[in-house]
């Protein structure tokens, strides 16, 4: 199967996103960029959900059926299997943008963890947001903002170098076991 190449600032419009220069993570990522399925159809899922169970449940034909107790016990539980099913599509979509970044983040730059740079943890590179919004603030894409971002992970690497040493010899540990 032939790998797509992504632009390194559409891996980073799936994960963060961009107003006013101002970047913030999303909390469902967005799809869309890779070719699968927007954020916003689940956010509309989610929002959609319970006026369409009101609806199947109250309706004046199925309300006489089951009557108002009834009808009440019957919507919770299909507005909890509702919710269920938006949280477990939200996961696997977060699940496959991650996947689908990481094998982009890669190309630009190898070694060094995506999932490191959307934790909201302690690690190395805690700063990421930081220097990624200056580069859009300066209005860097493509190139120079690969290189931008490629120097703030070696700086952010050397300000964290005795974290940065201590998780490679615990994966070199994990590796050796």
């Amino acid at each position: 199967m032939q790998e797509h190449q992504y632009a390194l600032k559409t891996v980073l419009e799936s994960v963060f996103k961009e107003k006013n220069h101002k970047i913030t993570k999303r909390l469902i990522h967005n799809n869309a960029l890779f070719g699968g399925l927007s954020s916003k159809w689940i956010k509309l899922a989610f929002i959609v959900l319970p006026f369409l169970m009101y609806a199947a449940i109250f309706n004046p034909a199925s309300f006489k059926e089951l009557g108002i107790a009834q009808a009440i016990v019957f919507y919770i539980i299909l507005l909890v299997f509702a919710m269920q099913i938006v949280v477990a599509a939200s996961y696997f979509n977060n699940k496959k943008v991650i996947k689908t970044a990481t094998k982009a983040w890669e190309n630009y730059f190898p070694g060094v963890d995506f999932k490191m740079i959307i934790s909201s943890g302690t690690t190395p590179y805690v700063d990421f947001k930081k220097h990624y919004e200056m580069a859009l603030q300066d209005g860097l894409e493509g190139e120079a903002l690969q290189k931008r971002l490629h120097d703030a992970i070696i700086e952010m690497e050397e300000e964290n170098s005795i974290l940065v040493e201590a998780m490679r010899r615990d994966n070199e540990k994990k590796e050796g076991k």
